[in-house]
């Protein structure tokens, strides 16, 4: 990220954003979970897992509606790879931008015969959402909730470089072959290789070029359409179903034969998703922060920490940056 401002911002609050990978991230991550037992400040790109995707009667700023289901679920994902006359939608939006659009989307997944809000997932979208936020924030000079939104948006993109979260087949086969695989590698395997991980993405970083500046918050969804696109094509969702299957024991199998077996078939294409990951979400920030004129409107005295207890204040108001399903998230956006 360019020196400036921004860079200042973001990184006087790093440690208010997310926490690092590693055996230190492992102790920080503990305690994570330990405050929000306590109902205390979650680094903000786990809000939207450990705090929205739970009841308001379990966790203060919780969003869900019954026990593990609300409007917030469907923003963590978008299965667009189901072919539909003889394409998929990721193919349709990745060649024409102009399928980025809800109606579009809608239509895609109701002749799929997916009419559930659960099935119908909104990933860029709640994006082209948060950059909306974003911009807004820059514009009134409201660090607190730039931070806030920038935070959280992380997690969305983190997401997006998932190739799992892009796919029908993000937790196996629709008859059950590879059930586990989500977990065993989005999870299990990244925290039993995260030294690796954290290797490979420190000698790729420097290389990875910056992304091209945003016009508009509908740029940011296509955006993390293309990331989704470039996920899938590094990292098949089939090939990490098929290598699962043939590994795992049983369902859900996470051991470290499974694990390990997973790393080295993706275990470099991985660090390079993230690597892409980043670098789209710090350009992501950039573009918003340009747009909103931060450099003349937030006060140069705001470019520090930010207290946590703002922050959680403002992620617990199901007002700010309120979850919403696709069907519902249209008239929100810009």
């Amino acid at each position: 990220m360019p020196e400036g401002a921004l860079r200042t911002l973001l990184a006087a609050n790093a440690d208010r954003i997310s926490v690092r990978i590693g055996p230190q991230g492992r102790a920080v991550s503990a305690e994570v979970r330990a405050a929000n037992a306590q109902k205390g400040f979650v680094p903000l790109a786990d809000v939207p897992d450990l705090i929205w995707k739970n009841l308001p009667s379990a966790v203060p700023g919780g969003r869900d509606t019954a026990f593990r289901s609300g409007p917030e679920h469907p923003n963590h994902y978008a299965d667009i790879d189901q072919p539909l006359d003889g394409t998929t939608l990721r193919e349709r939006c990745v060649a024409d931008p102009a399928q980025v659009a809800v109606p579009v989307w809608q239509d895609y997944y109701t002749r799929l015969g997916k009419t559930a809000p659960d099935e119908r997932g909104l990933l860029p979208f709640r994006v082209q959402q948060f950059f909306e936020e974003l911009v807004a924030a820059a514009r009134a000079g409201d660090a607190v909730r730039f931070v806030a939104a920038a935070g959280l948006v992380a997690h969305y993109v983190g997401d997006a470089c998932q190739p799992l979260h892009g796919s029908y087949l993000a937790d196996g086969l629709p008859d059950g072959t590879g059930k586990g695989v989500h977990s065993a590698y989005e999870t299990t395997m990244v925290d039993r290789h995260d030294a690796e991980l954290v290797e490979g993405i420190s000698a790729a970083l420097p290389k990875a070029m910056w992304p091209a500046p945003l016009g508009s918050a509908a740029d940011a969804a296509v955006a993390v359409v293309a990331l989704m696109d470039r996920s899938a094509r590094a990292v098949g969702p089939r090939a990490l179903v098929d290598a699962y299957a043939a590994v795992a024991h049983k369902p859900d199998d996470a051991s470290v034969a499974v694990t390990d077996a997973l790393w080295r078939d993706a275990g470099a294409q991985t660090a390079g998703l993230m690597v892409d990951g980043a670098v789209t979400l710090a350009g992501l920030w950039h573009s918003a922060w340009m747009l909103g004129g931060g450099d003349d409107t937030v006060d140069a005295s705001r470019l520090v920490a930010i207290d946590t207890a703002e922050l959680q204040r403002l992620y617990e108001q199901p007002t700010f940056v309120p979850s919403l399903t696709l069907d519902e998230i249209g008239p929100a956006l810009g």
